[in-house]
């Protein structure tokens, strides 16, 4: 019987010792104390990546590039049947002279009118400009083509 004893009692209760045993043998059985791990070191790391790869868009995308040159069209004026003033905005870097093309266009969306207006320098970094243009035909649309710093 005392064999019968020990290994009934072995059986039927557990110690201390062995609770750590078991909740370790569910770990690895369900593989939840290393996926816990791994979650957090993938969730870091791709935070991380994010965080680098925002801060490489800003840097490359020219956020801080202030040498560039934008036009807006407001409108334009008929003065006559073969003359136009278009009124357009500048904005460009400061202290820098800057030339603009403008271009008029007729019914059938050909050219009919060209020039380049250079803009004055400032010390601001956006202009109201107003171009009085002369037309080779009745002038249906004008509109900035292109600004370009000038060197």
């Amino acid at each position: 019987m005392s064999q019968a004893d020990s290994s009934s009692s072995s059986a039927a209760a557990p110690t201390e010792n062995d609770a750590p045993a078991a909740a370790q043998s569910l770990e690895d059985r369900y593989n939840t104390g290393r996926k816990r791990s791994f979650d957090r070191r993938f969730a870091w790391s791709a935070a991380g990546v994010l965080v680098l790869a925002g801060i490489s868009f800003l840097f490359f995308s020219g956020w801080q590039d202030t040498n560039q040159v934008a036009a807006q069209d407001i409108g334009f004026t008929r003065t006559g049947d073969l003359s136009v003033v278009m009124k357009f905005e500048v904005t460009g870097p400061e202290q820098t002279p800057v030339a603009c093309a403008v271009e008029a266009l007729n019914t059938a969306k050909g050219t009919a009118g060209w020039t380049v207006v250079e803009v004055p320098v400032s010390d601001e970094r956006t202009h109201v400009v107003s171009v009085p243009m002369n037309t080779t035909t009745e002038a249906t649309a004008v509109s900035v083509r292109d600004c370009w710093v000038v060197k």
